[in-house]
């Protein structure tokens, strides 16, 4: 059984007999628990990630089940287990938002505790998003927007970052670029002085290139035709 305090045993990330709320219950539900490290979610349909991305970060309600991060159970108290996950939302609306790039990147800088300076300047370069500094929100290309979102998460070093349908919107060099940037991560999530992270993406398939520590298929939610 997971326990809910800051031990050394706590530093899991584990789900069990897990179930999105408003879809039909199962015998049992999805049971996993993942070591830290980069791991993909496939869903070839990409209907049923949204899902489980809610669940897995906090913002939705389980119909069934449990989550537990870094000895934080998202049901006991989802306030504070939300405050160390950065989930990239690709139906967030940040069009909407009447702020610079520099404002969003100066909110993010006081969010994260363990914010990467060099990661960001890295990630920000090898999406070419230098020259969008100075721009508002609502003037990025949906691309930029997602590689701004991404780049934010990748240099968070959020315990629980959640990057859902990172290739959607980039053009082929971003993609190249990101998978470089996820397979390199594997090495700083191993070694970070921050304690476990756990860095989780979604796609149709798993990206090439990258070394992934675990390839996910949750059990199928939605009846096929």
């Amino acid at each position: 059984m997971l326990k809910e305090s800051g031990a050394k045993t706590d530093a899991v990330l584990a789900w069990t007999d897990l179930w999105p709320m408003h879809v039909p219950l199962p015998k049992h539900g999805w049971t996993e628990q993942l070591p830290a490290g980069v791991s993909v979610l496939v869903d070839e349909t990409g209907e049923e990630t949204p899902y489980w991305t809610a669940l897995l970060s906090g913002h939705a309600q389980p119909g069934r089940g449990t989550v537990y991060c870094n000895g934080l159970c998202s049901q006991a108290d989802r306030a504070a287990y939300q405050q160390q996950v950065y989930w990239h939302n690709p139906r967030s609306d940040m069009l909407a938002r009447e702020m610079s790039v520099q404002q969003w990147l100066r909110e993010a800088v006081l969010r994260w505790p363990h914010w990467n300076d060099a990661a960001w300047s890295q990630h920000s370069e090898g999406f070419g998003l230098s020259e969008h500094l100075s721009k508002p929100l609502w003037h990025l290309s949906t691309g930029c927007l997602r590689k701004l979102g991404i780049a934010t998460a990748l240099a968070s070093e959020a315990p629980l970052t959640v990057i859902e349908e990172p290739v959607a919107a980039l053009d082929a060099q971003s993609i190249h670029y990101l998978c470089q940037a996820l397979d390199a991560l594997g090495d700083a999530v191993a070694e970070s002085e921050h304690g476990p992270r756990w860095v989780l993406v979604t796609h149709w398939e798993p990206l090439p290139g990258v070394t992934w520590d675990e390839v996910l298929a949750a059990p199928a939610l939605l009846a096929r035709t």
